[in-house]
């Protein structure tokens, strides 16, 4: 966590073994960064990558109280389209005693994952990618 402030730090990059029942494990310091006794995230799939986007359930209402707040209704700038299809899209996944979540399938096709899976800390949020697919955005985004 965020020294003081109470909130998640996703840090580095990680792969990790995905078993055919879509079971694969957290990295132990995405899941030593959240709270206490809540061992879930939400995920759901990327609005912009062949990716899944991930946090702490605590983002995920942060996420809803902007949705509901009042100056993103009436702002054309804070339009609150991005936000219900995350909400709409997101999930809940609870660690079971391994540290290991089960990736719903539709969201294992969306990013391309197979047989192995990297995850990839952004602070507040991670995302988890099919490596092949997360080294060809970094080749694209570093010739770019």
């Amino acid at each position: 966590m965020f020294p003081g402030l109470g909130m998640p730090l996703f840090t580095s990059t990680y792969t990790n073994k995905v078993d055919k029942k879509g079971r694969v494990s957290v990295p132990a310091s995405f899941r030593s960064t959240l709270s206490g006794d809540d061992q879930t995230i939400a995920v759901f799939p990327s609005l912009v990558s062949k990716a899944i986007e991930g946090f702490d359930y605590s983002y995920l209402e942060h996420i809803s109280e902007r949705l509901n707040n009042f100056e993103m209704l009436v702002s054309p700038s804070l339009t609150p389209e991005p936000a219900a299809k995350i909400l709409s899209r997101s999930i809940t996944i609870s660690f079971d005693a391994d540290g290991r979540i089960v990736l719903p399938q539709e969201f294992i096709r969306h990013a391309g994952i197979t047989d192995r899976a990297t995850f990839v800390g952004l602070g507040r949020t991670f995302q988890i990618w099919a490596p092949q697919e997360y080294d060809a955005a970094m080749s694209q985004s570093e010739g770019a």
